[in-house]
């Protein structure tokens, strides 16, 4: 399928994006077992189990992350084995993408996810998120530190602008759409 959306630029980044903070175990599939991994790290069974807060949070994490691997397998998962590839990864970036470029809103599915990883982490304040508690944030994706940091930079104009939800989705769909290598938008995947 052709992915007419996707420049030849940003293959190595949505790439890069797939291995890092998808495929979790490095097998080259997206599955159930990667997902639940990726709630591990941002809330363990052992700190849930002792504390009540933190519990809810990873029941609520469970459930999001669970309809979002459901919505994807819908969409993406061409040959209907329970595993999302990186081909068919790309497919599904290919139609979020275009929906960007037309509309520059995510599909609803798709936004859930975003909700769901920004609200999991433990922020002093939602509505004005520091330059280190956003690093950490991607830090747990498997982005470096120095990019992140610079990603919270160019997206807050250097602390100008809150670091919010609102903001958050501004920058993942600049992230999506953004062609120019090299660019703080990019997290250091290309």
């Amino acid at each position: 399928m052709p992915r007419e959306n996707i420049p030849q630029s940003s293959i190595k980044k949505l790439e890069q994006f797939f291995s890092k903070t998808l495929d979790t175990n490095n097998d080259g599939l997206v599955n159930w077992t990667d997902f639940e991994a990726a709630i591990e790290s941002i809330v363990s069974k052992d700190e849930a189990a002792k504390n009540a807060r933190l519990k809810v949070l990873r029941k609520r994490l469970e459930q999001h992350f669970q309809k979002y691997f459901w919505d994807l397998c819908a969409v993406g998962d061409a040959n209907k084995d329970g595993n999302i590839d990186l081909d068919e990864w790309l497919d599904v970036m290919n139609d979020i993408i275009g929906g960007l470029k037309d509309k520059n809103e995510f599909p609803e599915w798709y936004e859930g996810l975003h909700k769901a990883l920004f609200r999991a982490n433990e922020f002093l304040d939602e509505r004005a998120v520091l330059k280190d508690e956003f690093a950490n944030m991607l830090i747990s994706w498997d982005i470096d530190e120095s990019s992140s940091e610079k990603a919270y930079d160019f997206i807050t104009e250097h602390g100008k602008k809150k670091m919010d939800y609102n903001l958050f989705s501004e920058f993942m769909k600049k992230f999506f759409l953004n062609e120019i290598p090299k660019h703080p938008l990019n997290l250091g995947l290309d």
